[in-house]
């Protein structure tokens, strides 16, 4: 394995335990929200909103480690059938696709949240929070997704593709 391979799973790991935090956060906030309502009759007032921007950082923060532990949703029965170098050139130009889609989009919401940033654009809320915030953390998952996404080029490139990821074996574990 690279370094580059290995500071790229670095920071996969980072992210997929950045997107259980916030399912960790999620539970405790609806949890909090459910003891105010029913034993004091009050609210955080703040519930879907922050369950919305957890759930979206959630999502995207998990992507990295579901390409690099194989949990992606792909088409095994054309996967199987394809002999080992059409494989290494799907997979290539699936990584790809999937790289320059990820760019163009990371791209743009980076120009939304400067633009967000330079105008101070707030959500509804009475927390009124900066929306630069929750866009940021999307883009940080999308570039951590990117990251892997140009690992998984590069392994199908050289021909060094796992068979299917084990994910209790992370690629630091696994002989290469």
């Amino acid at each position: 394995m690279t370094r580059y391979e290995r500071f790229v799973d670095r920071v996969t790991s980072l992210s997929a335990y950045a997107a259980m935090l916030c399912v960790v956060l999620m539970v405790g906030h609806i949890l909090l929200e459910i003891v105010l309502r029913n034993l004091f009759s009050r609210s955080t007032f703040l519930l879907e909103e922050f369950v919305g921007y957890a759930t979206a950082a959630a999502a995207f923060f998990g992507l990295g480690a579901a390409l690099r532990d194989g949990e992606l949703i792909r088409v095994g029965l054309l996967m199987e059938a394809l002999g080992p170098i059409p494989k290494r050139f799907v997979e290539g130009i699936c990584a790809l696709l999937g790289l320059t889609t990820i760019s163009f989009l990371c791209w743009f919401l980076i120009r939304t949240v400067m633009r967000s940033w330079e105008r101070g654009t707030t959500s509804t809320s009475i927390l009124e929070t900066p929306l630069w915030i929750p866009q940021s953390l999307v883009v940080i998952g999308l570039v951590c997704f990117g990251l892997q996404l140009s690992v998984h080029l590069l392994q199908a490139v050289t021909g060094r593709l796992p068979e299917k990821a084990d994910p209790s074996l992370h690629p630091e574990q696994q002989d290469t």
